[in-house]
């Protein structure tokens, strides 16, 4: 009885796998061909959207070519007869703009907007892009000079008899193509969209991507699929994209161009639209309850052997069952003892081959620190672990505030957990001072409020910084050692005549006790005057050491000594204004430095004005006026200049190194730079320059000491 039971059940399990396996390949099938209509159907979408672009784009293009027909049988000239033309073409075709560009260089625009000075047609994409082409072509997007929007330009080449007269060229905006052209809605999701072949976004509903992004950027999933482009015209890509959506991307190469219209849409939804237009997917439902049908006789012949294999599994003792979890916790807890050794081995690593001393302190008390730190501060470990912050730095910090005050104050404003960056001065074990950069993080750790500082020693970018100062001031030695000359000429003069009345009254017999004490204290006051200057001289080229109280007015008259005889030469008016109702106005800085930022400024005013006056001879006064004037917490210098002023052009870049309008024979290019890196970097103020009326004016504000 058993026996003919289970010959039975085997011979119908055995129909049920046949008939299973056959329902699985139809429907397999099925799905192949479901697959391929769905796509056959996305592409048709594609191929139609790319029909109504290229009649729109063979539509503005025969206007075009009728206009440049029109054109080509009159003189290219700016009269009405070729502005007629021009704007005709406008209205047909509602362009923004249509134009000529001539082999000359000469715009002929019809919408009337004149070129800048500098413009010139030839250097412009849609004149480039008309010669390349040799034909009615068009241009990728760009940037419109005119109406600062994104467009594209048609363009043909102008012939008349063969001979080559010029390129035509019409504007439409890129946003009338979006309109016009790709009000396409397939679905709910889905879209079209142009790109170029390499995948660089023409045309799409979001217009941030618009000659901005790649495809491939935006769906990372296309990355290395965009390639079809260079090979096939037409096709369909099956991706995941960044919503985690599947998606099918079918595309289609614009004639005559290397853009491809996209159309994207979600997998479910262009099989939900597929559906409603073909008898295929009954058949998929058919072979879907068929499997499941046959599927469910197969799982209830299996059910005996599920019972048995249930059964067997009582034999199982619980002492085994608990042998096994045991076994099973051993091995996960040896896994986690093993990989928290090696993190903590590859942190530690980090920790101390960093490239930067790094700290652990608590409550300013350092807790550990890496190996850079040992060697940075010139201490053994255990001896620096038992010191703070506060014992590694002077009392003062260059600025003159005390250390433990600006600790508070950073640790304070460090608290929400931001890292807090600043330059802190630190003292080695030998006593030496080094400058660093600190960045500063505070956390909390086991209930421990922490503070995590990293530190590099920039002692090298610091002297390399007051080696450029130093070196800026070298370059300005030839016209100092002329300024130097300028000073001492007329007490020269003056002693060379002195000495020569001594003579005169020794031959004329009046060389009296007053005639020689007259002299000598003549030539003395001179040459105390001389001695002064170089005194002056040998102050400006000292760099100074450390940062103090700086005088503005004090500074600005010192300034103006060192220049005055080279400005009375050149006969600058050089005028001092004192707007302060003040006899001293201090601010925090470096004295020298300050006052070769003024030399320098004065210097360049001076050439400025010489320089003026040689292409625009007595076109204005010569005068350079500083005025000084304060507000509650700063200290203002002004210094203005008839110099004609800096081209606007240049204006922009004349604070950047290496950057001079004098050229390289005249100019190094350090002064403005070297000048703002004082004024912005070490006296925490700022420095800019404008033009006025009659030239430059630079203003200097600089914060008072309180």
């Amino acid at each position: 009885m058993k026996y003919p039971i289970r010959k039975t059940l085997l011979v119908v399990a055995g129909c049920a796998i046949v008939i299973l396996v056959a329902t699985f390949v139809n429907y397999r099938i099925t799905q192949h061909v479901v697959e391929r209509t769905v796509i056959a159907q996305q592409e048709e979408m594609a191929g139609k959207a790319v029909n109504t672009v290229e009649i729109w784009l063979n539509q503005q293009m025969k206007i075009l070519e009728a206009a440049a027909v029109a054109v080509s049988r009159v003189n290219l000239s700016d009269d009405p007869q070729t502005f007629q033309l021009l704007d005709m073409a406008m209205q047909a075709g509602h362009f923004t703009d249509v134009y000529i560009g001539t082999p000359d260089g000469r715009l002929i625009d019809g919408a009337r907007w004149t070129p800048p000075a500098h413009y010139d047609p030839r250097d412009r994409p849609w004149y480039r892009r008309g010669i390349e082409a040799g034909a009615m072509s068009f241009t990728t997007p760009y940037v419109d000079m005119v109406t600062n929007e994104l467009v594209i330009a048609l363009v043909k080449p102008l012939t008349v008899d063969g001979k080559f007269i010029g390129v035509m060229g019409a504007d439409t905006v890129l946003d009338t193509l979006v309109a016009n052209v790709l009000n396409y809605k397939q679905s709910e999701s889905g879209f079209a969209f142009i790109v170029e072949k390499s995948g660089t976004i023409i045309v799409h509903p979001e217009k941030s991507y618009i000659m901005r992004a790649k495809l491939q950027r935006i769906e990372p999933a296309l990355d290395g699929k965009v390639g079809s482009f260079e090979h096939d015209r037409v096709g369909t890509i099956s991706y995941r994209g960044a919503d985690g959506r599947d998606n099918l991307l079918s595309f289609k190469q614009i004639t005559g161009s290397d853009w491809f219209l996209c159309i994207t849409v979600p997998r479910e939804e262009a099989y939900s639209l597929t559906r409603k237009t073909t008898m295929v997917f009954a058949m998929e439902i058919v072979l879907r309850v068929l499997g499941f049908l046959l599927l469910m006789v197969l799982l209830a012949l299996s059910a005996g052997s599920a019972v048995i294999f249930l059964f067997s599994r009582r034999y199982s003792t619980a002492v085994q069952q608990h042998q096994e979890e045991l076994h099973g916790i051993s091995r996960d807890l040896e896994w986690n003892i093993t990989k928290r050794m090696e993190v903590e081995t590859y942190y530690k690593t980090l920790f101390n081959v960093a490239n930067d001393a790094i700290l652990i302190s608590n409550d300013l008390a350092y807790v550990e620190c890496n190996e850079k730190a040992v060697e940075m501060f010139g201490l053994p470990r255990e001896e620096l672990l038992k010191k703070t912050i506060l014992d590694c730095s002077p009392e003062l910090q260059p600025d003159g505030v005390s250390s433990r005050d600006r600790i508070a104050e950073i640790l304070r404003d460090s608290r929400d957990g931001k890292q807090i960056v600043f330059r802190w001065s630190f003292v080695r074990a030998d006593g030496m001072e080094f400058p660093a950069s600190v960045g500063l993080t505070s956390f909390t750790l086991n209930d421990r409020d922490l503070v995590l500082s990293s530190i590099r020693d920039i002692s090298k970018r610091v002297d390399a910084e007051m080696q450029l100062m130093q070196a800026q001031k070298m370059a300005a030695v030839g016209e100092m050692l002329a300024a130097i000359a300028h000073q001492w000429r007329q007490p020269l003069n003056t002693l060379s005549t002195y000495i020569s009345s001594l003579q005169a009254a020794h031959y004329s017999g009046m060389l009296t006790k007053e005639v020689i004490e007259r002299v000598v204290s003549g030539a003395t006051d001179q040459i105390a005057f001389m001695s002064k200057t170089i005194d002056n001289f040998r102050n400006f080229f000292k760099p100074s050491k450390t940062k103090g109280p700086v005088d503005i007015l004090e500074a600005v008259i010192n300034a103006v000594k060192l220049m005055e005889a080279q400005m009375r030469h050149n006969r600058i008016n050089l005028t001092v204004t004192n707007r302060t109702d003040t006899s001293s106005l201090l601010v925090f800085g470096y004295q020298g430095e300050f006052i070769h930022v003024l030399v320098n400024i004065l210097a360049n005013a001076k050439d400025a004005i010489l320089d003026h006056d040689e292409r625009q001879p007595g076109a204005a006064d010569r005068f350079i006026d500083i005025a000084v004037s304060q507000t509650a917490g700063a200290a203002i210098i002004e210094i203005a200049d008839s110099g004609g002023g800096i081209p606007k052009h240049l204006l922009p870049n004349i604070f950047n190194p290496y950057y001079t309008t004098k050229g390289t024979s005249s100019g190094t290019g350090l002064g403005l730079y070297m000048s703002k890196m004082i004024v912005e970097k070490e006296m925490e103020g700022d420095i800019k320059a404008e033009n006025t009326q009659n030239g430059a004016k630079f203003t200097i504000t600089l914060k008072k000491m309180k």
